[in-house]
């Protein structure tokens, strides 16, 4: 499935259409069911690089930013889920798991919350 380009708005029939693509479902029932009050559109793997050795990660990290755009204050586990997919979905893109980690590492101490970052879980329910 051809994904969104970086920074392009997404409107909700596209969005589930992803889900289903990628059997988000219940992703997609969070967001049918409470759809979060900004937009959506992904900035790509936010502060790094969006590929690596000629192989691109924006599909990962796209999905990434979907699961942190729909995220809610508190969901501890949901994010964690949310950045070891990541770490799983690039170190299958990549065949190697090095940069994965480090993604992984990086998402979990800069994606937190708290920052209120444009990047942070949670950051489609911001106001």
């Amino acid at each position: 499935m051809e994904l969104p380009i970086k920074g392009e708005k997404v409107p909700f029939p596209k969005i589930k259409e992803i889900c289903e693509f990628y059997g988000l479902n219940d992703l997609w029932i969070k967001i049918e069911e409470d759809p979060p009050a900004k937009p959506f559109k992904s900035d790509g793997c936010s502060i790094w690089f969006d590929s690596w050795e000629g192989i691109s990660m924006y599909p990962a990290c796209f999905l990434h930013d979907l699961k942190y755009w729909a995220g809610y204050p508190d969901e501890d586990v949901e994010r964690l889920v949310a950045d070891a997919e990541l770490m799983i979905d690039v170190a299958r893109l990549l065949g190697k798991t090095k940069m994965a980690e480090t993604m992984f590492h990086g998402v979990r101490v800069g994606g937190h919350e708290i920052f209120k970052r444009s990047f942070s879980w949670g950051f489609g329910r911001e106001s």
